[in-house]
């Protein structure tokens, strides 16, 4: 295992030339599985446009190689980033699994765009709702008064 400063497609392996050489005679390759932990969402510019830098653990394997990497840091691509970026807003921790693919596309720059498909369903970490529900502290509470008691006869 590998461990990365910041997990991207291309730091596990998949710059253009290697994108192209998955594809080669396909139409589709898949290319990474990445499983993972974030806890933060930074925004972010380069000169290549905005992106989004997760913080958390991430693991990923190279799915042409059999490699694995980690980080304590990732970026995706936007589309990706987006729908993290969103769970992330509803939770302090979001927990995932996707397969990252290609899929050739000859209107393109590169060739080629990026696929992805959930390995796991991505959902938010509700640590506290796992304590409440543990507590039976999830159950509605009754507000109605308590019946009273039948009176006894004499």
């Amino acid at each position: 295992m590998e461990l990365l400063r910041k997990l991207t497609i291309k730091t596990a392996g998949f710059d253009v030339t290697a994108v192209k050489a998955a594809l080669a005679d396909n139409k589709t390759a898949d290319l990474l599985k990445v499983v993972g932990i974030t806890t933060e969402a930074r925004p972010g510019q380069t000169e290549k446009g905005e992106f989004v830098k997760f913080g958390g653990t991430f693991r990923a394997v190279n799915l042409q190689t059999g490699e694995t990497f980690e980080s304590a840091t990732a970026i995706f691509p936007n589309f990706i980033a987006e729908s993290l970026a969103a769970a992330l807003a509803q939770s302090q921790e979001v927990e995932f699994g996707i397969l990252i693919g290609a899929k050739a596309n000859a209107t393109s720059v590169t060739g080629y765009e990026y696929t992805v498909r959930p390995l796991v369903e991505a959902k938010v970490s509700d640590k506290l709702g796992a304590l409440i529900a543990a507590a039976g502290l999830d159950a509605p509470l009754s507000l109605e008064a308590p019946a009273k008691p039948a009176k006894a006869r004499k």
